[in-house]
């Protein structure tokens, strides 16, 4: 039967995996005199080595320590409970404590589970829940609760069932000790299991905050040291958004980036007051003085409706300079102005002697939708050019910047024809450079696309004959009959008009006063 019972408890007792070892719970050189009974029965005991340092019904391993002996937490663990009201010195029976006194339980954390008895009153330097180390100081050994003389206790427990921690003949085969030292009264070894969850020197990083990082170095025990500060943060998160005010009426967002940091803030925006049907004034000349109120990049202002592009011949400030058809543009609008011209062809001599006159030609098409009546049209030298010709006026001349007038009526599509003379001075300062440009009654200067001729004739030495130079004309094509003579005087036919010649011989008035 009592081996049964020995089988028996080896069959219930025994764990499927072991647990942390355990080290000698104090520090003194002192063996085992009261060891655990494997017999199961109320007659007689067995401890491991089938032995009788035992008694019967023990559960647990004495050790004979003196009061006041240091008593050390067997394995690293968690404090789960304690006990500390009991006297010193109890007796057999007593129940203070349920029988054990002053004490303290750690469990380990892997299904073993250490209780230490008997203890000191107000001795116990850990409180539940604390983590303690293996070896650390738990406390002082006395006789309290049911016991008949100074020693501790050590109960051990294996997933809640109380075992011998010492492996022998009568007990399992794997000891619970370190080192479980020699049979009868065996003194266990007093090193610490050692464990290792890194190897020295390791150092293991991991992330932290907004994108920062934090580093752990493995000591020398072989376990891991401390998390350092998180370093390298962000200011943001990833994904986070700002949004904030901008200018007058915008407002402009952000978003984090992977990599926890700020961009730039995006642009300045927002909706247009009154939906954007508020008319007001540019302050631009032309057509880009009207406007319309608008939360134009976040700030309100008044935008034109219409945008620039290249002048046209339009009586249009397409350009918004200021100044309509500037600059002689070549494209027509759609529809063209009503006055507008352009040149077709010019005749001059190439070369002149002094004293002599020469006529010349000039024919415009009418490009506008207003019939250019006989007398309404003229040709004249603008001031800036009027010093480089001035010598060469001629009285045939209308005024005195006007060389030419239209005879005939011209429609629109047709082409007219503008003859001058001019007088070579006896003793000319240089070559002519005329420009003649073409003038209305009614709309003053026209502008486009080409109301205008500039021609050079050059005055030679009077003891050089002039060249017989031959003139093309594209007119001939119209069959207008057109005369270019090198000297001499061309005969005119005066229209019967007398209004446009009364303005013009005020305005010869005019300009030669």
């Amino acid at each position: 039967m009592r081996a049964l019972a020995i089988l028996l408890t080896l069959l219930i007792f025994v764990p499927a995996a072991q647990g942390a070892k355990l080290r000698r719970p104090f520090s003194a050189s002192i063996g085992v005199n009261y060891g655990f009974d494997h017999n199961g029965s109320a007659s007689g005991c067995v401890d491991y080595g089938c032995g009788g340092v035992c008694y019967n019904t023990h559960t647990g391993t004495d050790f004979p320590l003196s009061l006041g002996t240091g008593v050390l937490a067997s394995a690293a663990g968690r404090v789960t409970a304690t006990y500390n009201g009991c006297a010193n010195y109890g007796y057999y029976g007593n129940t203070c404590g349920g029988s054990c006194g002053n004490y303290v339980k750690v469990d380990h954390l892997d299904g073993t589970v250490s209780l230490f008895c008997h203890m000191q009153l107000d001795s116990i330097a850990v409180g539940v829940g604390q983590n303690v180390s293996c070896g650390q100081y738990l406390g002082n050994s006395a006789s309290s609760g049911s016991s008949t003389g100074p020693h501790l206790h050590l109960g051990f427990r294996v997933n809640g069932t109380s075992i011998d921690p010492f492996a022998g003949g009568c007990s399992q085969s794997t000891s619970w000790w370190v080192g479980q030292g020699s049979y009868p009264h065996p003194i266990p070894s007093a090193t610490c299991e050692t464990t290792c969850e890194c190897s020295p020197g390791q150092v293991e990083n991991q992330g932290c905050g907004n994108c920062g990082s934090r580093s752990r170095t493995c000591g020398s025990n072989c376990y891991w040291g401390g998390w350092s500060g998180c370093s390298g943060e962000g200011p943001c998160s990833p994904g986070q958004t700002q949004t904030q005010a901008c200018c007058d009426c915008g407002s402009q967002s952000r978003t984090c980036t992977g990599s926890c940091q700020w961009p730039d803030w995006g642009g300045c925006w927002g909706p247009d007051p009154d939906g954007g049907q508020a008319v007001c004034e540019t302050g631009e000349p032309g057509p880009c003085a009207e406007g319309r109120r608008r939360c134009a990049d976040g700030c309100l202002a008044c935008v034109r409706v219409y945008e620039p592009r290249p002048e046209r011949c339009d009586l249009i400030d397409d350009d918004c300079t200021g100044v309509a058809d500037d600059g002689y543009p070549q494209e027509m609008g759609d529809p063209p102005p009503p006055w507008s011209a352009r040149l077709i062809d010019t005749g001059v001599p190439q070369a002149i002697s002094p004293g002599e006159r020469f006529t010349g030609w000039v024919a415009f098409e009418n490009t506008g939708t207003e019939t250019w009546t006989a007398g309404s049209l003229w040709l004249e030298i603008p001031r800036d050019h009027l010093e480089g010709s001035v010598d060469w006026l001629d009285d045939s001349w209308y005024a005195f910047s006007i060389p030419s007038l239209l005879l005939t009526d011209v429609p629109p599509g047709s082409r007219g024809l503008f003859e001058f003379t001019f007088h070579t001075p006896d003793n000319p300062a240089g070559s002519l450079d005329a420009r003649l440009q073409l003038v209305s009654g009614t709309a003053g200067w026209l502008r486009c696309p080409s109301p205008n001729v500039d021609f050079s004739v050059l005055v030679l030495p009077a003891s050089q004959p002039l060249p017989e130079v031959p003139h093309t004309s594209t007119m001939a094509d119209d069959g207008c009959a057109c005369r270019t003579g090198r000297t001499g005087r061309t005969t005119f036919l005066w229209p019967p008009i007398l209004l446009p010649l009364a303005w013009i011989g005020w305005r010869r008035r005019r300009l030669q006063a």
